[in-house]
């Protein structure tokens, strides 16, 4: 031990002797450090990190495969041929029967509005078991947790559990307890907090309230789950047994899933044999690991992180190749001081152990100032990815994983570039170091420099070709033609039933804020729909078509929003056939439809004919509408996806009242306007929750935030690589072009030109650089294979990025040599000669 603590401190004093080396390499690495740990951080809390619960490798999450009938209110994550998504009677019914699970739990969520001391806010609630709390093992931070006796009977039990970040953040940690919150105007009883660090055992997700499922009326006042067999809208997660695996538990409970499916199929219309075979017959329940959550955003973060994550390995790569060069010429320098240690016995083990403990000094300085960036940046990488919504999923908070693996990269890069050095001194030359006499280098030293100088190019084109695919992207995404105008275009949530109002009584003041908006100065149009555009997810269902010429089997799905009769014309959205909904398309007048091209398409062959016919949401009569308008196609859940076939309907003729989003057309600057729209509506009713307002542009960017913060980060790689490559480059090439004074003062003594001793050595560069270039184009071109599922309208071979990429690292590397090279070409001849 004392040997180590040695040669550490002499490592340090020899590293403080040159501080210019000093703190370029340990910027380098902590730069390269810093990076690696943030990516790695929202790596772990996506991809590894498990709930914070008791024994998280005791739990699974339910899904199943088979065919469902009615609806389905989903927020993704489902698998390839199975559900995630249960009704509350087959909940009870497989928490009430089965013997494989110690226990059960469901939750579902939502947005409400909930006031607190009179002041409002649109919140996420987390809809709940009773046993939510007692099956993930999470404790109270203050009062108590919901309990099995909080659920009982629809609307029975107005309780409610506080987030910790909720109660903190929000209500400065009052004394909340017994105290009455309202939730959509409807007061539940405070009765408690639960612990901090614990969300929902649905990762990603942030709710600030949870209250029993039994309320679900309460919280979603237009749609009525409960006691629906074919409504779809719980996630469950379940706890083993102790000692039993999810192979023996799936094995156990499948018998009894089964039955209650075949209990629930005279509930579905379609009783065909081929129904029951797909219903009951081909159904099975899985059961997967819930160590981690269930999660509808961790299939699309998968591959973003993993891209990401193999991007900042290849700017470490580079660090390590560019401090293992700097090392190189740092060595160079310090050849007489190791042959006089080689000369007094010193062993290549030794010489080996100290520049290793030299290399562990600029490791370590370097993670520890990596460690201290990294929060830092990732934090403002996190809220920058939020956008508008303040309750990211992740945070910047570093756990035991991320330091290990911070120290572990550290002690790696330490071994790495200590290496280089170490292979310089293994066999020294001790007479020609004792006279100085170092001419050009060994063969050796001088082909492991040239090796540095290809890797810092095939490292720095590689991130480069990367950063230019996901601009190009994030370009196309952005130029897409979304089927209407989006500039001057304002879009804001108001609900309602959050503040309280019944059902009856949510069409007319939403007519009303749709009129009063329209009277305000500077507004062009105002409309509005129940889904929203461009917000990521779609209102579909089964349709019945009349007249069609498509069979049965050739059905699918149909977007069916209820909009405003100007919605379409505030957004913009051309007309082809027929007409737009009118004022006269009321509540009791006769039921109308207006659908886009594609249905018109699909069903009729164009948009002509099918004017005058009915669609009909499938074995609702009651929604029997007839076709008046076709309208041109638009983009709805995002600028990637196609639009899918659409049947809108004026929400004043709908059945349930719905929470609308509005559109907010406008002849002067969008944010102009927004203060006037708050007013306005705050005019109408104070306890109205405006929630969301905001442009559609930016709407668009939140769609596309996966693909912005890609860009974002592969352009900083990129930028990174290119001023480490510049720096890594200049050091090989300055010191080498040093070595070979002598002979540049001889050819110069012979008369050569200046000009053709800098041509000389740019040569050699650019050729170098011509090789990499060429050995890197191939391995780039099938490493961005994997990169085709995040790339928009543009190829992984593309020519424009490629030329780009290529004209930056030659420009790099010619700027890199071309300053030596001036440099040796003032060279006096006869100074050149007395170097040796």
């Amino acid at each position: 031990m004392a040997r180590v603590t040695n040669d550490l401190r002499f490592a340090l004093r020899q590293i403080m002797r040159s501080p210019g080396f000093a703190i370029t390499a340990i910027l380098t690495l902590a730069l390269a450090i810093g990076a690696n740990t943030a990516i790695f951080t929202l790596l772990n809390q996506a991809l590894l990190r498990a709930l914070p619960v008791k024994d998280p490798s005791q739990l699974v999450v339910l899904s199943y495969a088979g065919s469902r009938e009615g609806h389905k209110e989903s927020q993704g994550g489902d698998s390839p041929g199975y559900d995630h998504y249960f009704s509350y009677p087959m909940y009870l019914d497989l928490r009430a029967n089965n013997k494989v699970f110690s226990a059960l739990a469901a939750a579902a969520s939502a947005n409400a509005g909930v006031s607190w001391n009179d002041r409002a806010e649109q919140v996420r609630v987390e809809m709940v078991s009773g046993n939510y709390f007692q099956t993930l093992g999470v404790r109270p931070a203050a009062g108590r947790l919901l309990l099995s006796s909080d659920e009982t009977t629809d609307k029975a039990n107005p309780v409610a559990v506080l987030s910790f970040d909720y109660w903190t953040n929000h209500l400065a940690q009052a004394a909340v307890v017994g105290k009455t919150l309202l939730i959509n105007g409807y007061p539940f009883s405070i009765v408690g907090v639960a612990a901090p660090g614990f969300h929902s055992m649905i990762w990603g997700r942030r709710p600030y309230v949870y209250v029993p499922v039994t309320m679900q009326t309460i919280i979603e006042p237009e749609w009525t789950y409960l006691h629906d067999h074919r409504s779809y809208w719980l996630t469950m997660v379940g706890r083993l047994q102790p000692g039993e695996t999810p192979q023996q538990a799936m094995a156990g409970v499948n018998p009894l899933w089964v039955s209650l499916r075949t209990s629930e199929f005279p509930l579905l219309h379609d009783q065909s044999a081929k129904s029951r075979e797909a219903f009951v017959t081909q159904s099975h329940l899985d059961l997967e690991s819930g160590a981690k959550g269930f999660s509808p955003y961790r299939d699309g973060l998968r591959t973003p992180l993993l891209v990401m994550m193999g991007m900042v390995v290849l700017v470490m790569a580079m660090a390590i190749v560019n401090v293992a060069s700097l090392l190189l010429v740092r060595a160079a320098g310090r050849v007489r001081e190791f042959s006089m240690r080689f000369a007094l016995g010193a062993t290549n083990g030794q010489i080996f152990r100290q520049l290793l403990a030299e290399g562990l000094v600029l490791g370590l300085s370097s993670a520890a100032l990596g460690l201290f960036i990294a929060p830092r940046t990732l934090g403002a990488l996190i809220r920058w990815m939020a956008g508008r919504n303040p309750d990211s999923a992740f945070s910047a908070t570093l756990d035991w994983r991320v330091l290990l693996f911070t120290l572990a990269a550290a002690l790696l890069a330490s071994l790495l570039f200590s290496l280089a050095p170490a292979v310089q001194f293994w066999n020294p030359r001790l007479t020609e170091a004792l006279k100085q006499q170092t001419g050009t280098g060994s063969n050796g030293a001088l082909q492991f420099r040239r090796t540095c100088v290809a890797l810092q190019i095939v490292f720095s084109l590689l991130l480069i070709v990367g950063a230019g695919l996901f601009v190009r992207t994030i370009q196309n995404l952005r130029n897409v033609d979304p089927g209407f105008a989006t500039d001057h275009l304002l879009t804001f949530g108001l609900g309602p039933e959050y503040a309280g109002y019944p059902a009856g009584q949510i069409a007319p003041m939403e007519q009303r804020v749709i009129e009063t908006l329209s009277a305000l100065p500077g507004v062009r149009s105002v409309g509005a729909t129940n889904d929203a555009d461009l917000a990521g997810d779609n209102i579909d269902g089964s349709v019945t078509v009349s007249d069609s010429r498509v069979n049965a089997d050739q059905e699918y799905d149909v977007e069916v929003p209820w909009v405003s009769d100007h919605y379409l014309q505030t957004l913009g959205i051309p007309l082809v056939a027929g007409r737009y909904f009118s004022p006269t398309d009321s509540a009791t007048a006769t039921k109308v439809a207006i659908v886009n091209e594609t249905f018109a398409r699909h069903y009729y062959g164009n948009a002509e004919s099918a004017l005058g016919h009915h669609v009909t949401r499938t074995r609702r009569p009651e929604t029997d509408s007839m076709i008046v308008g076709v309208v041109r196609d638009a983009k709805h859940a995002s600028v990637r996806d196609p639009a899918m076939a659409t049947a809108y309907r004026p929400f004043v003729q709908t059945e349930k009242p719905a929470a609308l989003t509005f559109y907010v057309r406008t002849w002067q600057p969008p944010s102009a306007a927004a203060a006037s729209i708050r007013a306005a509506v705050g005019n109408l009713d104070s306890k109205l929750i405006v929630h969301d307002l905001t442009t559609l542009g930016t709407i668009i960017d939140d769609t596309i935030s996966n693909e912005r913060t890609v860009a974002l980060l592969a352009s900083a790689f990129g930028a990174l690589a290119t001023l480490l490559a510049g720096i890594g480059l200049y050091g090989i090439l300055a010191y080498s072009t040093a070595q070979r004074t002598r002979e540049i003062g001889i050819r110069m003594a012979l008369g050569a030109q200046r000009w053709s001793v800098v041509r000389l050595i740019l040569r050699e560069i650019l050729v170098l650089a011509g090789i990499a270039i060429a050995v890197t184009i191939p391995i780039s071109i099938m490493a961005t294979r994997a990169l085709r599922s995040q790339l928009f309208n543009v190829s992984s071979t593309d020519a424009n990025v490629y030329a780009i990429a290529i004209t930056v690292v030659v420009f790099v590397a010619a700027l890199a040599g071309l300053i030596p090279a001036r440099r040796a070409a003032s060279v006096d001849p006869i100074e050149a000669l007395r170097t040796e």
